[in-house]
């Protein structure tokens, strides 16, 4: 399992003073999420700004791969993950025992970005795409773009299939693949080396839950203290975020954590935080589901309709009363 350890110094030098001074050492939390981008700009204000500290947390940070991420949720080798939607809702069915307790991305502000000879969709054809997965909900979106773009998706392109968004961004520098989904700041990245954007993903999905917090059920039901100290402070971290007078702090640390510049953190800022993309209380989760269900349904790869999304989500966890 690929796997990239992410940590600030000081939580560990004041989780050390806690413990010297008779404190109970903080609880480690395994957590996983596929890339490293400002999508995790709440894990990364949690840490900076101590919210995970104030509830007695440590956040054990890994990059893995995105096809193995529910793998390692259901062996127990991570507790908590950012995964995939759709695959989430398949495996349970399949009787993994998944459950859905916090955000993730709700139509995440993707770009599909393509390299500086592809000006339009025409010119995509014959070329490469990069994706996470043939099964992948943004491998629906894709298409679904291409399709009402005038492609045909089966038969005009190709599909190179491996990694997240990292990986993506490192194919498209490299000339791997002729395009690719990307959001900020890499997007930004790419527009200064002349690559093009052929869509804004959320002019076609206004809501779709791509990405969610999944843990297993069992581990949920027998760690709820701990699940619900890191739901609040994530919520913690998203409404500090969402305060306009963070944003110079805000920029800051997204800059520190991805080695942005500081106008590419301030487009991200643009892109995630005035768009309201992460909720206060990091748990808007059904109208994103309801929509990826339908897709699934559709596909005729789930049995269950939007109606029936309360199988695979759970506020139980969710921090109450903010």
């Amino acid at each position: 399992m690929l796997a990239h350890r992410w940590a600030l110094a000081f939580g560990a030098l004041l989780a050390f003073a806690l413990t010297a001074a008779g404190a109970a050492p903080p609880v480690h939390v395994m957590f996983a999420t596929p890339s490293l981008t400002a999508l995790n700009w709440t894990n990364f204000v949690a840490q900076t700004m101590g919210f995970y500290d104030r509830e007695g947390l440590q956040l054990d940070l890994s990059v893995v791969e995105p096809k193995t991420i529910l793998s390692a949720i259901i062996s127990g080798s991570i507790e908590i993950g950012l995964g995939n939607g759709a695959d989430a809702i398949v495996a349970d069915d399949k009787g993994a025992d998944l459950i859905a307790v916090g955000s993730g991305a709700d139509s995440n502000p993707y770009k599909l970005m393509a390299a500086a000879g592809v000006k339009s969709f025409r010119d995509l054809k014959g070329k490469t795409i990069g994706i996470s997965g043939p099964l992948d909900t943004y491998t629906y979106v894709i298409k679904d773009v291409l399709h009402r773009n005038g492609l045909d998706p089966e038969r005009d392109v190709d599909f190179i299939t491996g990694g997240g968004q990292n990986q993506r961004m490192a194919a498209l520098l490299g000339g791997g693949i002729a395009a690719g989904l990307v959001s900020p700041p890499y997007d930004t990245q790419l527009a200064e080396r002349g690559f093009t954007s052929l869509a804004y993903i959320p002019d076609y999905f206004p809501h779709m839950q791509a990405s969610i917090t999944i843990v297993r059920r069992d581990w949920a039901r027998r760690n709820g203290d701990v699940l619900r100290r890191y739901l609040r402070a994530q919520a913690a971290a998203s409404h500090w975020l969402n305060d306009p007078a963070n944003r110079p702090r805000a920029i800051a640390i997204l800059v520190a954590a991805l080695k942005t510049t500081p106008v590419e953190a301030a487009q991200s800022y643009d892109a995630y935080v005035r768009s309201h993309f992460f909720t206060d209380d990091f748990c808007q989760l059904r109208p994103g589901m309801e929509v990826v269900l339908k897709m699934l349904h559709d596909q005729g790869r789930t049995a269950s309709t939007p109606a029936e999304v309360g199988k695979y989500v759970d506020p139980e966890w969710c921090p109450k009363g903010r």
